[in-house]
């Protein structure tokens, strides 16, 4: 939760820092302003994921990380760690692991990271697998996607 907390206070300091910024004279800061949740899954397939590392980019829109929540099954359901240097490069760095006994196979959701969109543009994404691992410390093939748009 802490994480959390955190995260979402670096974004609003660096939404603010951003607008800032960008506005000149004679130039009006009333934008279109919306959320979004984007959705990262990790399918291992048949084995069973024990930890992961990707990198999320925005490749196009102005968007701000403000908020990111762990997974759906149980061993990824607490917020993943991530790389607050890295926020401020417009990229985010996630992971996480489980010493459980109960890892998720197949297609799962390991996260769901919440985007403030500024502007008219759709966001794009780029993301990037580092790595994901079996119980065992070993390096298993695996994909990464993602799912972006509202949801309740």
């Amino acid at each position: 939760m802490t994480r959390l907390l955190t995260l979402g206070l670096v974004a609003v300091c660096l939404c603010a820092w951003s607008g800032a910024q960008g506005t000149e004279k004679g130039e009006h800061s009333a934008q279109t302003v919306r959320f979004e949740p984007v959705d990262v899954y990790v399918d291992s397939g048949t084995v069973p994921l024990a930890a992961y590392q990707f990198e999320l980019r925005a490749s196009a829109g102005r968007v701000a990380i403000v908020g990111l929540e762990g997974g759906e099954h149980p061993a990824f359901k607490d917020a993943p760690y991530y790389d607050p240097a890295a926020l401020m490069k417009d990229r985010v760095v996630v992971a996480a692991f489980s010493t459980g006994q109960d890892l998720p196979h197949g297609r799962t959701r390991i996260a769901r990271l919440h985007m403030q969109v500024t502007g008219e543009d759709k966001p794009a994404y780029t993301v990037k697998l580092v790595v994901a691992a079996s119980a065992d410390g070993k390096e298993i093939p695996a994909t990464l996607s993602i799912d972006k748009g509202e949801r309740p």
